[in-house]
């Protein structure tokens, strides 16, 4: 992979597994991200099920605030 990329959104599917195996994306954060990706894109959601998600998370800040 000699190509640079500054969004996970612009590599490839391809790329994204073959990421998971490269020594400098062994680490959690990188592989939950990798992970991450390739689960949305390979089971989207729908609209609704993106602003329920959205609404959620702005519930759970707004009782940390």
């Amino acid at each position: 992979m000699t190509k640079t990329y500054n969004n996970i959104q612009d590599v490839s599917l391809k790329n994204l597994y073959k990421m998971l195996t490269l020594k400098q994306f062994q680490d959690k954060d990188h592989q939950k991200m990798i992970k991450d990706e390739i689960n949305f894109r390979n089971n989207p959601i729908t609209i609704n099920e993106l602003e329920s998600l959205f609404k959620g998370q702005l519930v759970k800040l707004s009782k940390i605030l």
